[in-house]
């Protein structure tokens, strides 16, 4: 059977188990009112729902996704709302569960957002985005991340998918209006479900604004379905296969495991990706050759990036040396993350931006900087006001 969108056919037990909802529908005994399907994904369907005074983002997840989302994302949402630095990451105002004849559903109340920076990526010439765009984006979810590593969580997924806009004006009367001058939603019927397509909110951004609008873009690093929360200094088990850590290293061991550093390494990923519309690395035939290859691009001078000497012990990079021996000309011929940046970048903006990008993407974890020291790095001095030692916007 053919869904436009979320497949109702996947039942719980194979992952599925999507809430199938109707415009005018209420949720939580009539306290919320579907008014529209923002989106969806492969865990739940967020629907815009009108409350007694203000309208809201109700994220309802799949039966199979459910009381994972109760045990893990919800405990650690409440930690970011209680966070005395929250710019940047989501307001969970509440949640509930919903019954239907198939099981039960979990539903978070949210702000309501707009769509991810990826779909953003998409809009702008050679799907990349201009140099202060990206500082912006990029400072915005460094800054997210130094609150939540400060209080031990590792996010897990920073990405542009993850990092979302919201509207500019998102009171209850501007959404009101988006509701009136917008057409009323899509539904297209088959044998068993309505299907109900989405209308992201819009959020007024361009790819190509300038610098004044956009230092009040409003971001925020949202998809909190891998963080863990946990002491800072543990290492922990990277035990979800599905998870995308961006070449990590450290993920890619026999013995993987991830931390608030691997964050570090998915920023800079993003950067670069954001900056250039590619990755800086490719996959190689085996672990070691992959490494060595991500050492090479990371090099210094002739100087591959080192690895923890530990690592050689790991069952997926007991060859490491004989590769980085056998094919050291490969290994140092690959192109730089500064020659990859100064083919749309120039001059100091692509010196300044490869020191930021490389020094995330240490090799070695315990290399990398922390959260709360990544706005000092030359590449965002414009965006930090003289005087500022706190690096946020609110100084602004």
């Amino acid at each position: 059977m053919y869904f436009p969108e979320e497949p109702f056919d996947l039942s719980p037990s194979q992952g599925g188990g999507y809430f199938s909802a109707t415009m005018g529908q209420k949720l939580n005994g009539g306290r919320f009112q579907i008014v529209r399907k923002l989106g969806y994904g492969p865990r739940s369907s967020t629907w815009l729902a009108r409350g007694q005074e203000n309208y809201f983002a109700i994220k309802i997840y799949t039966i199979a996704a459910s009381e994972y989302a109760r045990t893990v994302e919800v405990p650690i949402l409440k930690v970011v709302h209680g966070l005395e630095r929250n710019d940047g990451l989501p307001a969970c105002r509440g949640d509930f569960w919903e019954q239907t004849r198939a099981g039960s559903h979990l539903c978070l109340v949210l702000d309501p957002m707009s769509t991810t920076v990826q779909a953003f990526m998409h809009e702008a010439d050679h799907e990349r985005l201009p140099i202060h765009a990206v500082q912006r984006i990029v400072l915005t979810v460094a800054n997210a991340l130094s609150s939540l590593h400060d209080v031990g969580i590792m996010h897990g997924a920073v990405s542009p998918e993850n990092v979302y806009f919201r509207r500019l004006a998102s009171g209850t009367e501007d959404i009101k209006s988006v509701l009136a001058s917008e057409p009323r939603p899509t539904i297209r019927k088959n044998k068993i479900y309505p299907v109900v397509i989405s209308q992201p909110l819009g959020h007024g951004c361009s790819w190509d604004d300038k610098k004044k609008k956009i230092a009040n873009w409003s971001l925020y690093l949202c998809g909190f379905g891998h963080a863990h929360q946990s002491n800072p200094q543990d290492r922990l088990k990277s035990t979800q296969t599905n998870v995308d850590y961006s070449f990590a290293p450290e993920t890619l061991l026999h013995s993987a495991y991830c931390s608030d550093k691997t964050d570090i390494w998915m920023l800079g990923y993003m950067t670069f990706y954001l900056l250039t519309g590619t990755s800086p690395f490719v996959t190689k035939p085996t672990v070691s050759e992959t490494v060595a290859h991500i050492s090479g691009v990371l090099r210094h001078g002739k100087c591959p990036d080192s690895i923890p000497i530990e690592w050689l012990e790991d069952e997926n990079m007991a060859d490491y040396h004989a590769v980085v021996s056998e094919d050291y000309h490969a290994v140092v011929s690959e192109d730089t993350i500064e020659k990859s940046l100064s083919e749309v970048l120039h001059g100091d903006d692509a010196v300044w931006a490869a020191e930021f990008i490389r020094d995330c993407l240490r090799v070695d974890p315990m290399r990398r900087p922390h959260a709360s020291g990544l706005y000092q790095y030359k590449w965002f001095e414009e965006l930090t006001p003289p005087g500022c030692d706190c690096g946020w916007w609110c100084c602004n």
